[in-house]
């Protein structure tokens, strides 16, 4: 049950109405192997990916995961919050967690928090360091916060104090087995709220949801399935109820510069590591760049020897 906290939404425990965090890739499969360890201490997680990727339900299944994450799960949205209301949120959380509360606070669209803001948070992390308070932080972002903190837009010190742990949130399109499963739950979901018997996808339809390009990732693909529900005649989802054309998709596909960006990122970076024995150091080093970003390419483009 969602309760109104100041300007934030809290989530208890005891109502776990959250959706499941399935697919079949090995980003699913590691982010869901750390979860237990996630949840069971209080370092900083800081979400990095695209709109739609799922940043704010891997933030809940980390609350989530353990007997330990009794208590609530504060949400504070940077972009959509005044300034006004990002401070009295962090005041409310400050209170709760005076009270004993287990809180995991978690703080979207980062990247957008106001100095003032900044200096509040980096204050009550010191202040909940210093005296133990059970607290999880988990933020999120769409951009590169290193560049912000270069330009002298984002504190450094705040940075460092957010990013103990970082996951990449690789996009939809570029783990293409998770689409289906997502889809399939997503149409469970549906019908337990609709009370429609949609049952099955069409095989045009799974053609057509694992080439569409999903620009807005999992938001996107929720919302396909929805339509669908809206248009479509149970018990079967066709392609066309869900509002676009497999043509479409793979010429929207085979024309993005992102993905031949990326495409050509893994190709090279394997190359590479290949090249130095999959040294990552070594690696590094011939491309000119810090050891830890070229883990962090790994993970993004899901890189593995």
């Amino acid at each position: 049950m969602f309760e109104r906290a100041g300007n934030a939404f809290c989530l208890g425990l005891m109502s776990k109405n959250i959706a499941p965090f399935v697919g079949n890739s090995n980003f699913i499969n590691e982010i869901k192997s750390l979860f237990p360890t996630l949840s069971a201490n209080n370092a900083s997680v800081l979400l990095v990916g695209e709109r739609g990727t799922g940043k704010r339900l891997i933030a809940q299944h980390i609350h989530f995961e353990t007997a330990k994450s009794f208590g609530y799960f504060f949400e504070v949205n940077c972009k959509a919050f005044s300034n006004f209301q990002i401070l009295e949120s962090f005041d409310t959380v400050e209170k709760l967690v005076s009270y004993n509360q287990r809180v995991t606070l978690f703080i979207s669209f980062i990247d957008e928090l106001p100095a003032n803001g900044q200096e509040k948070l980096l204050s009550l992390i010191k202040l909940f360091e210093k005296k133990g308070s059970d607290i999880k932080l988990i933020t999120s972002t769409e951009v590169n916060l290193d560049s912000k903190v270069a330009s002298g837009d984002f504190s450094s010190e705040l940075y460092y104090r957010l990013n103990a742990v970082v996951l990449n949130v690789i996009p939809l399109r570029q783990r293409k087995e998770d689409i289906l499963p997502i889809a399939q739950s997503c149409m469970e979901t549906f019908c337990r709220k609709s009370g429609y018997a949609f049952n099955q996808f069409s095989e045009s339809a799974k053609t057509a949801l694992e080439n569409n390009f999903w620009t807005g990732n999992v938001d996107e693909l929720i919302n396909a399935v929805q339509r669908a529900f809206i248009v479509g005649q149970p018990p079967v989802i066709k392609s066309s109820d869900l509002g676009f054309s497999q043509s479409d998709s793979m010429e929207l596909q085979d024309k993005s510069l992102k993905n031949a960006i990326d495409n050509f990122k893994r190709d090279y970076l394997i190359k590479i590591l290949e090249e130095n024995g999959w040294n990552q150091t070594k690696a590094a080093r011939v491309l000119g760049i810090q050891r830890t970003y070229v883990i962090r390419l790994m993970n993004e483009l899901q890189i593995r020897r």
